[in-house]
C-alpha cells in the first residue's frame, strides 16, 4: 500500500490571546484561523466570562454568572454560561432557527423546549470542556483514535492510515507511521502523538459500535469553520468505514470565546440525541452553519 500524502497546508497561524481581539467575534465567514486557539488564548481564569447559553424560559429568566471557580474547573477553557433570552428576539433569532431545525427533524416539541432549558445539561457540558482540556485539547477539531491525538481538519488518508494501524496492533513509537504523521508529531506544539491512554466517551454519542476495536473521539465545535470542513469531506469517507470495528464518539468542546453560538448549538444537538436524533441534527448544524452563527 502506498504511503498517504503529504498533509493539506494546515490555517494561518494560531490566534492571538482573547484580549488582543477587538471584541465579540460574530462569524459569518470565519476567519481561517478559528478552528486553533493556542493556550494562552484559552487560559482565561476569572476576568472575562466569554460565551453564553440564551436557553430558558422567557417566563422565568435569570441571568445565572460564573464565578472565577466555575472557570478555574475548566482549565481556563471559558464556561458554558445560562442567561435569559431576549424576549424581543427570540420570534426571529437564534432560539427560532433552533427550533425549526427540531421541528425539521422531527423531534417533540414540547420535550425539546423543556431539554434546551435545562442547566444540566449545561453542567455537562462544562464538564466535556473540563474533560476536553484536561486532555490537553487547545481547539477544534480534535481527534483521539484511542490512544493516538490527531489535531485539526486533516487529510482522511491519514485518519485512515492511525485507524489501519490500530485495527493491526496499534504502534507505541512514531517510527510506525508514515512521514507526513511523523511531520505532524514534529509540529510545535505536535499535530499528532501517542498519548497514555483514551478518552473517556460514556456519555457520550457514538456512531458505530460503542465496544469497536477503534474509537474515533472526536472534540468539536459546531460553529468551528475547519470543524465543518472536516464533517463535509472527511466524514463521509469514514462512515463507510463505521461499523463493529470502528466507531465515533462526539464529544462538545464549544469554545465560546470566539464562536459565541456554539454553546447554544451543542445544547441542541444534545437535546436531539434526548430523542435519539443527535447525528440527524449534527449534520443540520454543521450544514446550515452559515445561517445559524450570527444570530442572537
Amino acid at each position: 500500500m502506498q504511503p498517504p500524502p503529504p498533509p493539506l497546508p494546515e490555517a494561518e497561524p494560531a490566534a492571538p490571546a482573547i484580549a488582543e481581539l477587538p471584541g465579540p467575534v460574530y462569524v459569518k465567514d470565519p476567519p481561517r484561523w478559528s478552528y486553533f486557539l493556542t493556550p494562552a488564548a484559552l487560559v482565561l481564569g476569572s476576568l472575562i466570562i466569554a460565551g453564553t447559553i440564551w436557553w430558558t424560559r422567557d417566563d422565568s429568566a435569570a441571568t445565572v454568572a460564573a464565578s472565577p471557580e466555575d472557570l478555574a474547573s475548566v482549565g481556563g477553557v471559558a464556561s458554558v454560561v445560562p442567561t435569559a433570552i431576549p424576549p424581543e428576539t427570540s420570534p426571529t433569532g437564534l432560539l427560532a432557527a433552533m427550533t425549526g431545525y427540531a421541528r425539521q427533524t422531527g423531534l417533540n416539541e414540547e420535550q425539546f423546549t423543556q431539554c434546551i432549558s435545562s442547566p444540566d445539561n449545561v453542567a455537562a457540558l462544562n464538564a466535556s470542556l473540563k474533560d476536553g482540556s484536561a486532555l490537553g485539547v487547545s481547539g477544534t477539531p480534535t481527534f483521539f483514535i484511542n490512544n493516538k491525538k490527531l489535531v485539526g481538519a486533516q487529510p482522511f488518508a491519514l485518519l485512515q492510515e492511525i485507524i489501519q494501524k490500530e485495527l493491526d496492533g496499534s504502534p507505541t513509537s512514531l517510527d510506525g507511521y508514515s512521514p507526513a504523521l511523523q511531520a505532524l508529531a514534529a509540529n510545535n506544539p505536535p499535530n499528532f502523538a501517542i498519548m497514555d491512554s483514551k478518552p473517556d466517551v460514556s456519555g457520550a454519542q457514538i456512531e458505530g459500535n460503542a465496544n469497536a476495536k477503534v474509537m474515533i473521539a472526536e472534540f468539536s465545535d459546531f460553529q468551528c469553520p475547519f470543524c465543518k470542513q472536516w464533517t463535509e469531506t472527511a466524514l463521509r469517507d469514514l462512515r463507510s468505514e463505521l461499523g463493529n470495528d470502528v466507531a465515533l464518539a462526539f464529544l462538545h468542546f464549544p469554545i465560546v470565546q470566539i464562536h459565541p453560538n456554539a454553546g447554544n448549538a451543542s445544547l441542541v444537538a444534545m437535546c436531539a440525541g434526548e430523542q435519539g436524533k443527535f447525528w440527524e441534527m449534527h449534520d443540520l448544524l454543521f450544514a446550515r452553519q452559515s445561517e445559524w452563527a450570527s444570530l442572537k
